[in-house]
């Protein structure tokens, strides 16, 4: 009985809302529709060593909420391989991934810690990303103490990279390159593409770090590599709300605009990067990043490209 009349007054309600508005959807809908079925590639949640606005339970519930396909979860310090096997339990509605970033908390480029990501995360433990605020080039561009990763000298990639080279291209892993130099990112990808490692991401290909020109962007580009536009970027400067943001330059959203018109969206991933306190919810990112894409001239094709397909083919989903 109670089943019955809920769902008069569902049916009562929807009727009121088509006589007295039309067909048009609520306002609410409209925002959210704008980012239905994306994936965001680059979200930190908490726990942290950096205090962050959601733990992985809130990212994964408000990215459902939004009708979002799937997300994946990154710390600089720590595997979230794990994490993302309890988030899909938890919140089935959305897909949710970790993997692992090869800084000094895991001993650096440790193929050991690779294998334990993956056979612990299954399906789940997917991303493995070179060193980032460890990597040697981080540390001298900005001007931190400690000794920093390499992953490549002279143009070759180290033997120990080519250890978990080999594992990513086994697993049919995620490789994402991470806060390497510009000359490491083009030494891994080429490496890459001889173990035939089909899934490559050039972290924030147009932040400080790696800093890619863009042509070396568009020669990863032609080897087969994906490149990531994080929205965070746009928020980063001497003006950036996030103090630990202010050292790093803006990279504005015209400029991303110009790469991809240049390159083609068929080679770019879009993703936030977002999650520190200071920030919009990575939804809400999401939401104003396309919004900012499309005001520029990029079309609902070239942000279903970047933001469904190409995220979609790294993910295997």
């Amino acid at each position: 009985m109670r089943t019955s009349i809920k769902l008069k007054i569902a049916t009562i309600a929807a009727i009121f809302w088509i006589v007295c508005c039309g067909f048009s959807p609520p306002a609410r809908a409209v925002a959210d529709s704008q980012i239905e079925g994306a994936i965001d590639f680059h979200v930190h949640s908490s726990p942290d060593v950096i205090p962050r606005r959601l733990d992985d339970f809130e990212v994964a519930e408000s990215a459902a909420r939004s009708h979002m396909k799937a997300v994946v979860l990154k710390n600089h310090y720590a595997s979230t391989a794990a994490r993302a096997v309890l988030v899909n339990k938890i919140v089935p509605q959305i897909q949710v991934f970790g993997g692992i970033v090869l800084n000094h908390s895991v001993g650096g480029i440790n193929p050991d810690a690779v294998e334990a990501m993956h056979r612990i995360g299954g399906k789940y433990g997917k991303v493995v990303w070179l060193p980032t605020v460890d990597s040697e080039h981080h540390l001298k561009l900005f001007g931190k103490s400690g000794i920093g990763i390499k992953v490549a000298e002279n143009g070759k990639i180290l033997p120990e990279t080519a250890a978990v080279l080999k594992i990513v291209a086994q697993e049919n892993l995620v490789l994402e390159t991470g806060h390497i130099s510009p000359a490491e990112v083009m030494a891994v990808v080429s490496a890459a593409n001889l173990l035939n490692i089909k899934n490559i991401l050039i972290t924030h290909a147009m932040a400080d770090v790696p800093g890619l020109s863009l042509e070396n962007m568009k020669t990863a580009a032609q080897m087969g590599a994906f490149l990531e536009l994080a929205f965070v970027n746009d928020l980063m400067g001497e003006n950036a709300a996030d103090k630990g943001h202010r050292n790093w330059h803006h990279v504005s959203i015209d400029r991303m605009v110009a790469a991809i018109k240049l390159i083609g969206a068929e080679h770019f991933v879009l993703s936030t990067d977002l999650g520190r306190k200071p920030d919009p919810l990575p939804t809400e990112g999401y939401k104003l990043f396309v919004q900012k894409l499309k005001a520029e001239g990029i079309s609902q094709h070239e942000i279903d490209l970047m933001m469904k397909q190409n995220p979609a083919s790294l993910l295997g989903i």
